[in-house]
C-alpha cells in the first residue's frame, strides 16, 4: 500500500513539472512574438512594396502602378495620400530612364508626338502611331526630343487626371509648376534652353515654397526642385556654362544682375553674392574654389 501511494506521488510530481515547464515555455515563446500590429503596412508602404516588385524597363508597369494606388488610397485629401503620390513620381522618374526599349522602336519616327498634347491632342495623332500613342499616355508619358533622340518625360496631364482628387493643395500646387516647367522646356542638347529671367524665377519659386512647405512631401520635393535650380544657376550646364573662357558668361552675367533685382534677400541671393562678387572681378579660381561649399563639388 505504502509503495502504491509512493508511486502516486512521483507521478503526481512529474506531472505537476511537465504542466509547469509547459506553461513556462508557453510564456517564453509568448515573449518572443512580436505584436501583430506592429507588422501592418501603411497604404504608402504596401504601394512602395508593390513598385519594388515591377520592371523599371516595361513602361506598362507605370499603369499597374497607378491601378494599385487606386485600389489602396480613398479619394480625399491626406499626407498618407502625398505619400503615395510622391511614390508614383519617382517611379515614373526612373521608368523614363530605363523604359526606352519597351516604348520606342528605332526605325520609327516620332516627331509628330513631340508636344502634341498642345498641339491637336489624340485627334492629331497619324494613324500609323496610335498605338505607340496610347502605349505611351496611358502611362503617365508624353515625348520629347532630344539631341535627335526620343525620349519619355512625365506628363503633367496624366498627374492632374488621375490624383489631384487624392492629393492635399499643396502638392497639387507643386504638380502644377513641375508641370508647366516641363511644358515650357528647362534644357536641350546640354544646354539651357530658357531664358535667364525663367532660370532665376523658378529657382526663387521652389525656394519660396519649399520653406513655406517644410515638413511636408510637397516641400520635400519642392526642396529636391530648388537644388537642381541652384545648382543650374550656379554652374550652368555643359553648353551654356557659368564660366566660359576663364570669365563669367554673357548669359550669367545678365542672370545674377537679374536675380539681385529680382530677389535681393532670398537666400539663394544671399548665398552666391561672393561667388558673384568673384567671378565679377576675374578672380576665377577663387570663385570655382567656392563651389564645394555651394553645391558639393567642384568643376575644372
Amino acid at each position: 500500500m505504502t509503495k502504491i501511494f509512493r508511486n502516486c506521488l512521483i507521478l503526481s510530481l512529474c506531472l505537476t513539472a511537465c504542466v509547469s515547464n509547459n506553461k513556462e515555455q508557453q510564456n517564453a515563446d509568448s515573449s518572443t512574438v512580436e505584436n501583430p500590429e506592429e507588422y501592418n503596412l501603411t497604404k504608402a508602404e504596401a504601394l512602395e512594396d508593390y513598385i519594388l516588385a515591377l520592371d523599371s524597363t516595361d513602361i506598362e508597369s507605370v499603369g499597374k502602378a497607378t491601378s494599385k494606388f487606386k485600389e489602396l488610397f480613398e479619394k480625399k485629401e491626406s499626407p498618407e495620400n502625398d505619400k503615395g503620390v510622391a511614390l508614383i513620381m519617382d517611379y515614373i522618374d526612373k521608368v523614363s530612364m530605363y523604359a526606352h526599349r519597351s516604348a520606342f522602336d528605332d526605325e520609327t519616327n516620332y516627331r509628330p508626338l513631340v508636344n502634341i498634347e498642345f498641339d491637336g491632342g489624340k485627334a492629331a495623332v497619324p494613324s500609323d502611331l496610335e498605338q505607340a500613342y496610347d502605349k505611351i499616355n496611358r502611362n503617365g508619358f508624353r515625348v520629347r526630343e532630344t539631341e535627335g533622340m526620343f525620349d519619355l518625360e512625365a506628363n503633367p496631364i496624366y498627374f492632374q487626371e488621375n490624383f489631384y482628387p487624392y492629393i492635399t493643395s499643396d502638392l497639387e500646387i507643386l504638380l502644377q509648376q513641375i508641370g508647366r516647367d516641363n511644358m515650357e522646356g528647362y534644357a536641350d542638347d546640354a544646354a539651357i534652353a530658357i531664358p535667364f529671367q525663367s532660370l532665376v524665377q523658378r529657382t526663387i519659386w521652389y525656394e519660396d515654397f519649399a520653406n513655406k512647405t517644410k515638413g511636408t512631401v510637397a516641400g520635400e520635393k519642392a526642396q529636391k526642385e530648388y537644388e537642381k535650380y541652384f545648382t543650374t544657376l550656379t554652374i550652368g550646364m555643359d553648353n551654356t556654362p557659368a564660366i566660359e573662357s576663364q570669365q563669367i558668361s554673357p548669359y550669367f552675367q545678365e542672370a545674377y544682375s537679374y536675380l539681385k533685382d529680382f530677389s535681393p534677400n532670398s537666400a539663394t541671393y544671399k548665398k552666391l553674392e561672393p561667388y558673384i562678387a568673384l567671378l565679377q572681378e576675374q578672380k576665377i579660381d577663387e570663385a570655382k574654389a567656392m563651389l564645394p561649399s555651394l553645391i558639393g563639388r567642384s568643376i575644372n
